[in-house]
Order: C-alpha cells, then sequence, then structure tokens
C-alpha cells in the first residue's frame, strides 16, 4: 500500500514538473500570441514595421517573412511568406522591403499588398545586412564587402559601386558620406562613401586582440554600438570618422553573446544569447543601457527570456521587438 502510494506521488510530481515546464517553454513565451501558437517560426533575425499598414514584418532564414498586424502593441498572425534563400535583414520604404539574404544578396518584395509578391533578386549574391538612405542601398556582403545600389527605380536595383574590405562584412550603417561595417573578423570598418559610384576605404577599428566578431551595427548621433558575439557590447565615438574611438567595452559572463542591438534617444537594447548544456540560460535575453555618455554606458536592466534572443528591433517610437 504505501509502495503504491509512493509510486502515485512520483506520477503526481513528474506531472507537475511537466505541466510547469510545458508554461515555461510554451504558454510563458507564447502569451499575447496564440493565433500563431501552432506555427514555426523559424530563426528570427530582423524586424521592420511599415507604419501606413500597421504591419510587422520578421525576417525568419529559411522559414521567410513573417508578417503580423499590430494593434496598440497586440500582435496578430497575417501570414508568412517564403520563395527561397536565407532571410536575415530587412528595411521597409514605401511599398517595398529589401532584403539581406545570406544565399541570394539582395532581394526586393512588392509589400503594398496583403501578401508580398517577389519582384527583384541579385544574381549569385550573399549578403548579411543593410542600410537604406535616399535612393541609395548600402549593403554587408560579407566576403565581397561594401555593395551599394541605386534604387531610385524601386524594383529594378542597380549595382554601382563594390569594395572589399579586410574581414567579412555583416553589417552597415551609414551616416553623413560614411559607411560603418561591421566587419566580424576585423572590426569597424570605415568607408567613404560621398561618392557611392566611388567608395573609399579609410580604416578599420579594433577592440580586442584576434578576431573582432563584430556582428551588428547601429548607431545614433555621433557613436556607434556594436554587437560583437563573445567580445560583448561596443561603443564607439566616430565624432571623427576618420579617427573612431572605442569608448566602452561590455562584457557579460563568458558564455554570453552579444548577438543584436537597437537604439533610440540614448537608451540601447542588447540582445544577449547564453545557454547552458541547453537546459539552462544565464544572462540570457534583453540588457538596457543608458549610453547618454558613451564613455560610461548605464545597466539600466535586464529581463530574461527562456530561448536564446537573436535581436532586437525598435520599429517605432511607440513598440519595440525581440526576436530569436
Amino acid at each position: 500500500m504505501n509502495k503504491r502510494k509512493v509510486i502515485l506521488a512520483l506520477i503526481i510530481v513528474f506531472l507537475i514538473l511537466g505541466g510547469v515546464l510545458f508554461y515555461l517553454k510554451v504558454g510563458w513565451l507564447m502569451l499575447g500570441w496564440t493565433s500563431i501558437d501552432g506555427k514555426k517560426m523559424g530563426y528570427c533575425f530582423d524586424v521592420a514595421l511599415d507604419p501606413n499598414k500597421e504591419r510587422l514584418f520578421i525576417t525568419a532564414g529559411q522559414s521567410g517573412l513573417h508578417i503580423l498586424n499590430t494593434d496598440n502593441g497586440k500582435l496578430e498572425y497575417v501570414t508568412t511568406y517564403y520563395d527561397d534563400g536565407y532571410y536575415r535583414n530587412l528595411k521597409i520604404r514605401r511599398g517595398e522591403a529589401y532584403v539581406a539574404d545570406t544565399k541570394r544578396g539582395l532581394v526586393v518584395l512588392d509589400i503594398s499588398g496583403e501578401s508580398p509578391i517577389t519582384t527583384w533578386v541579385q544574381a549569385d549574391g550573399k549578403a548579411g545586412g543593410l542600410y537604406l538612405e535616399g535612393d541609395m542601398v548600402y549593403m554587408a556582403a560579407f566576403g565581397e564587402g561594401l555593395q551599394i545600389f541605386d534604387i531610385s527605380t524601386p524594383d529594378l536595383p542597380v549595382l554601382i559601386s563594390s569594395l572589399e574590405t579586410p574581414g567579412n562584412a555583416w553589417d552597415v550603417w551609414v551616416k553623413d558620406g560614411f559607411a560603418y561595417i561591421a566587419d566580424f573578423h576585423s572590426g569597424m570598418t570605415v568607408i567613404d562613401v560621398s561618392s557611392p559610384a566611388e567608395p573609399r576605404y579609410i580604416g578599420t577599428t579594433t577592440w580586442v586582440d584576434g578576431y573582432q566578431s563584430a556582428e551588428i551595427i547601429r548607431g545614433e548621433g555621433n557613436t556607434v554600438y556594436i554587437a560583437a558575439g563573445s567580445r560583448g557590447f561596443i561603443t564607439i565615438d566616430i565624432s571623427d570618422p576618420l579617427q573612431p574611438v572605442v569608448t566602452s567595452i561590455y562584457r557579460p559572463i563568458r558564455i554570453a553573446y552579444a548577438e543584436g542591438l537597437a537604439v533610440r534617444d540614448g537608451i540601447v537594447y542588447l540582445a544577449v544569447g547564453s545557454e547552458f548544456l541547453k537546459i539552462s540560460s544565464i544572462e540570457n535575453g534583453l540588457h538596457i543601457f543608458d549610453v547618454t555618455d558613451p564613455y560610461l554606458p548605464e545597466l539600466l536592466g535586464k529581463a530574461r527570456f527562456w530561448d536564446w534572443p537573436e535581436g532586437v528591433g525598435y520599429p517605432s517610437k511607440y513598440t519595440k521587438s525581440i526576436y530569436g
């Protein structure tokens, strides 16, 4: 009799633990996302908001492009679009989405309708990140370096120039005629793009010995911010683009990786991934900094997540999205 009670008690304990784990892994993560509980979101990288349609677009690797309606912070799944390749980064201008595809390069989607339509694909390209300014797309093309496209005809980009970088170009941010490249192995590479048809290499800034692990780059004012994987979160003063100065380095614990970031109004939102034995996470989640003084960033707080966060976007003044 006592043996039966012990077995029954063990069964109840296992059921309770199973329920708790299910809640943490599924219920907690999907809270407020009931309309897409059954969807496979894939490995999500980037996000952009169409303010006119009030729709959120999420690039998700080989899962394609997810589209959600937004309503006062609530998200409602609409559809997923995928034609080919591996969607990594995107920027939106009017009715077009420009996608950095790691297998195909630059891809242009018409997003004016309910579901996207592919209107143009680069031949034999590869891309990690991109930046839109005026009628130009600046694209980080991995081993091909920086590529610059004229998109004055939105669905017919023209490659007007290309310049190899010392490392492997993963991402790009542009300000005042200079392109700042997250040049994975080498650091932050600066390129003069005041004449887009004739880009000119300026120099490369490093912050550690060995490979730099520069993955994602964003900027605001005279400061750029780099998510540098195991090397941490890097802040660089670009008041003089010819002589950038590393002002601070934030390193989470050893097994944590700075994966993505967004910045607005002196606040940086940093996505930090950390897994230990695949069952426990340490430092995993969103780290928030006040970077009003780029020489002394202040950690304001952390929000822990269960799953690995790959990036964070700030698509509008009123909404922000964490994806992974």
